[in-house]
């Protein structure tokens, strides 16, 4: 195992980085600012950020920068933390894909994202972290080729033992891209925008409650203020 020197902590969200930071534990930090969860993607590193950056409404200078993995393996020691929540697995699932060949990655047992935990817990949780085996790290890669090739909806019914969230986190991502038709998301906004909900905040809270009470409207509300955009101009 690496010396407390050596440790990276990988984490979704500069939320969760917040608070990893006032758990005291050593190592560095590195966030993931961006989620496959949502939006289109592609496998070309290059394209990636004008991509994400277009349709984020964003300049591509200020597309979400993507984290550093290719210094991982070796002496330095990943240390994964990632929630239950289809946003965090989506990303999870993309960071082992991406792992350096040979590289060895600790999981930390999580029932909730890092951002809803307060910080004195996450030393208790790092000392049960798991290391992940080769085997799992080459079926992740073959689940994230799945979702390149097909997208969300080729990967419904599919998981991983060591990932004890990511089977349910797929079948949620891929209720959202049906082989025909809007997806649920998609139905429940136009649902509550159907009943009067118009104000951001109010259809936040609508949304979470129908989802998954763990961490409820996963997909943040930069994404529902565009989905409402985007029918609001359909319709118009």
């Amino acid at each position: 195992m690496a010396s407390h020197d050596s440790l990276i902590h990988l984490h979704c969200g500069d939320a969760s980085a917040v608070v990893h930071r006032r758990s005291g534990l050593p190592g560095s930090v590195r966030i993931c600012r961006d989620s496959p969860a949502v939006g289109p993607w592609t496998p070309d590193a290059l394209q990636l950020p004008g991509l994400r950056a277009a349709w984020w409404g964003l300049p591509e200078d200020e597309a979400p920068v993507r984290v550093a993995l290719e210094d991982l393996g070796g002496a330095a020691e990943p240390v994964l933390w990632f929630g239950p929540d289809p946003w965090e697995q989506a990303c999870l699932l993309w960071l082992l894909a991406e792992l350096p060949d040979g590289s060895l990655a600790d999981l930390v047992p999580l029932d909730r994202s890092v951002a809803q935990t307060p910080p004195a817990a996450l030393p208790g949780l790092f000392v049960q972290r798991t290391l992940l085996e080769e085997e799992t790290l080459a079926q992740a890669r073959d689940l994230w080729s799945g979702f390149l090739e097909g997208g969300w909806g080729a990967l419904a019914g599919c998981g991983l033992t060591a990932l004890p969230w990511l089977a349910r986190a797929l079948a949620r991502l891929a209720e959202d891209h049906p082989a025909e038709g809007p997806g649920r998301t998609r139905t429940q906004i136009r649902g509550l925008l159907d009943q009067g909900v118009r104000e951001l905040p109010a259809l936040m809270a609508g949304l979470r409650k129908l989802e998954d009470p763990r961490h409820g409207a996963w997909y943040g509300d930069r994404f529902v203020a565009k989905m409402v955009e985007s029918m609001e101009a359909r319709l118009g």
